[in-house]
Order: structure tokens, then C-alpha cells, then sequence
């Protein structure tokens, strides 16, 4: 009976390190048959040795050796590969250690066959390695930026202490057979599996409906850009058919010594031309229609915007990053500067050296507060406002760069740099 929940364990533990594996790779190098097959030997590796021998340090080493293996199957360095078979290793190796001094097992010969029996032992280990498994994918996941639900974190701590907890109550019986244990056993790992595939299936379908989403809004801003080139393509048509008749009045109005008119006239073609031109060009379509998009909304409230951006075409900055950034960023000083006089924002986008530096600012009216280093909304409303530098943050930590906001002069300053 030990030996066949110990099989039925080694599966989930298995199992378990795949989780891992797809958490610090986001790559399989090989199809998905190869790869399960990879699987396969990997429990063969980790069931064989403590079935035939038993010996702890053989265990270890058949251990150590096949998860290092199974990092082969996915892209990336040798050095990311080598940390993560020895952080799973490690984790595992102690986690192991401590469910089996818990269990009575306290005389470790390295060297010796294994004597351990313990059918509590064997179950509450895979229980407490997928504990540390959830808790590992969720913090690496706001690392990289992600979103991690409450919810999930719920299910992450009380999930493995809810089975704990259920095997207990039933081992705790006193008709007790073959069976009934191996089928107890077998439905709570399968109770496991099956949730966090749950809820790893909804996170995804989430992040589907997430970038489709983005990408209508993506589409938003290209409809925006296409609007903007034909109505500047208009223009240019209408500045040509005009261009004759401003040449002549400007002849006549010369051969009269009429310099005051002139001089208006002049005045009022040049402020024409840089109203018409008020629009961005960079070549990356996507950042141009973004700003684009703003400078719009801004010029419908009289919002003068002055930008510069110097960017490369083929910017490696994803368009939920781009689109998070500018955007929170926009429209927060588009609503400030709405409340001033003095109406004008100043956008400066530079990318050089694998670094883009992002500069917005614009003035303010009233008091700014500030809570604990960072500024928060000043609305009545703040459960569903002052999320904006929050989530702008949030893109900053991804990329390693730097944030910063504050205020000089009656002038909110927001500098973001960011490392691609």
C-alpha cells in the first residue's frame, strides 16, 4: 500500500514541477509530445531509485540529476537553467526533510536503505511542496508585472491546507483498507490538479479578453492616426490650391508698402500652418497614434501640448505597456491642466542606449496630497480614482527602470525611464 500511494504521490510531485518549470520558462523548446515524454522520464527518475534501493543519498542524487535535466526541454541560458534546477531541488529536498521529521522520522542515515513508512508522510509532502509551488507563481508574477487576484492567493494557502485537513479527518477512521485510502488519495490530488488547471484556465481567458481589448483599442488609435493623415492630407491640398492666391495678395499688398498688413497677413498664414501641423510623426505607428489620440482630445479643451519624441520605429515596448504609460499618464495632466489658466502640457519621449525616457509635465491648481512617498487622488471618489501612477508603476518595476513623481514651481513633473 506504501508503495502505491508513494507512486500516486511522485505523480503529483511531478506535476508540481512543471508548474515550476513553466513559471521560470516561458518557452518549450520541443513539442508538446516531447515534452511530456521528458515528464515521463522525469517520474521514472524520481520513482525508480526509492523503489528499488531506498538509499536517501541515491534519492537525492537521481533527484538533483533529473531536475536539472528537465530544464533542457526549455529556452533560456545555461545560467537561468542551472538556478532553477537547484531552487527546485532545494525547495523540495526541504520541504521533504521537514514533512519527515514531522512524521516521527528522525534517524537519517544517507547511506542506508530507507525505512520509512509513513502513509501521512507521503501525502502531506506533495500537499505542502504544491503549497510552496502556488506561492512561488503568484509572487513571480507580480514580478513580471502580472495581476494576481485576492482570490488566487485564497485558493494558494487554503487550497493545500484544506486537503491536509480532509486527509486527516479521514485517516483519523477506524475502518481503514487498501482501497479506500489509494482512492481517498487519488481524489484529493485530482481535487488539486483539477482546481489550479481551473483557475489557471480562467487567469488566461481573463488575459485573452485582456488583449483583445487592447487590441480594439489598438484599432481606436490607428482609426485615429488614418482620420488624422487624410485630414492632414486635405489640408496640404487645400494649402496648395491657396498657395497662389496668399502669393498674390502677398505681391499686392508689397507693391503698396503696406508693411502693417504684411506683416499680419503673414502673422496669421504662420499661425494657421502650426495649428494644421499639430500632430505627431515619428514613424512608429503605434506611439503616434496614442499621442495623436491626445493631442486631439487636448486641442477640443483649448489644451496647448507640446511634444517631442524621438523614438525608433521598431520600439521593443509592447502596445499595453505603451498604451498603460502614456495614457494614465495623459490623462491625468489633461484633467489638471483643465482646471488651470495656464493651459499647456509638455510631452518629452527620448529613447536612446536601450533606454527610454519618458518626461510629462504640466501646471496644477490647488494642493497636491501625498501619503506615504507617493501623490493620491484628490477626488471624493478615491475607490475608483488614483489608480493611474499605481499601475504606471507597476509597467516601471517590469522593465527595472525608474519613477518619479513631483512638483516644482506649481508644476506637476512625472519622469519615467525605462530599460529595453
Amino acid at each position: 500500500m506504501f508503495t502505491v500511494i508513494s507512486m500516486l504521490s511522485e505523480i503529483f510531485l511531478t506535476y508540481e514541477i512543471f508548474l515550476l518549470m513553466r513559471c521560470f520558462f516561458k518557452e518549450c523548446r520541443f513539442p508538446h509530445y516531447v515534452e511530456l515524454l521528458a515528464y515521463v522520464i522525469l517520474y521514472a527518475m524520481l520513482t525508480m531509485p526509492n523503489l528499488l534501493l531506498g538509499i536517501p543519498i541515491v534519492n537525492l542524487i537521481c533527484s538533483f540529476g533529473s531536475e536539472m535535466l528537465i530544464t533542457v526541454c526549455y529556452r533560456g541560458s545555461w545560467k537561468k537553467r542551472i538556478l532553477s534546477g537547484v531552487f527546485v531541488f532545494g525547495i523540495f529536498t526541504l520541504s521533504e526533510c521537514i514533512v519527515a521529521l514531522l512524521s516521527g522520522y528522525i534517524n537519517l542515515s544517507l547511506i542506508e536503505s530507507l525505512e520509512y513508512y509513513s502513509i501521512f508522510g507521503i501525502i502531506c509532502l506533495p500537499v505542502v511542496q504544491l503549497l510552496i509551488v502556488l506561492l512561488v507563481r503568484n509572487f513571480s508574477n507580480m514580478r513580471e508585472g502580472g495581476e494576481v487576484p485576492i482570490s488566487y492567493w485564497i485558493v494558494s494557502l487554503t487550497l493545500p491546507i484544506l486537503t491536509v485537513f480532509l486527509f486527516v479527518l479521514f485517516y483519523q477512521s477506524s475502518n481503514l483498507n487498501f482501497p479506500l485510502i489509494l482512492t481517498c488519495t487519488a481524489v484529493l490530488f485530482a481535487i488539486n490538479v483539477l482546481v489550479i488547471y481551473l483557475y489557471d484556465y480562467q487567469i488566461q481567458s481573463f488575459q485573452v479578453q485582456k488583449e483583445k481589448e487592447m487590441l480594439e483599442l489598438q484599432n481606436q488609435y490607428q482609426r485615429s492616426q488614418l482620420e488624422l493623415m487624410n485630414e492632414t492630407v486635405e489640408k496640404s491640398r487645400e494649402q496648395r490650391h491657396d498657395f497662389l492666391k496668399h502669393i498674390s495678395m502677398i505681391s499686392y499688398l508689397n507693391e503698396k508698402k503696406d508693411a502693417e498688413r504684411l506683416s499680419s497677413y503673414l502673422a496669421e498664414i504662420q499661425g494657421n500652418m502650426k495649428k494644421d501641423q499639430q500632430f505627431v510623426d515619428t514613424g512608429n505607428f503605434i506611439l503616434d497614434g496614442i499621442l495623436n489620440y491626445k493631442i486631439q482630445e487636448a486641442i477640443s479643451l483649448e489644451i496647448r501640448m507640446e511634444v517631442e519624441v524621438k523614438v525608433p520605429e521598431d520600439l521593443e515596448l509592447s502596445l499595453y505597456d505603451m498604451n498603460i504609460i502614456l495614457t494614465n499618464l495623459l490623462d491625468n495632466s489633461i484633467e489638471a491642466v483643465n482646471r488651470c489658466e495656464d493651459k499647456q502640457i509638455d510631452v518629452r519621449i527620448v529613447y536612446s542606449k536601450s533606454r527610454l525616457d519618458i518626461r510629462i509635465s504640466n501646471p496644477y491648481h490647488g494642493t497636491l496630497k501625498k501619503e506615504r512617498g507617493h501623490f493620491v487622488t484628490t477626488k471624493k471618489d478615491s475607490t475608483l480614482h488614483g489608480y493611474g501612477l499605481k499601475n504606471v508603476e507597476k509597467i516601471v518595476k517590469k522593465y527595472d527602470g525608474t519613477f518619479e513623481a513631483k512638483t516644482v514651481a506649481n508644476t506637476f513633473v512625472v519622469s519615467v525611464c525605462l530599460f529595453l
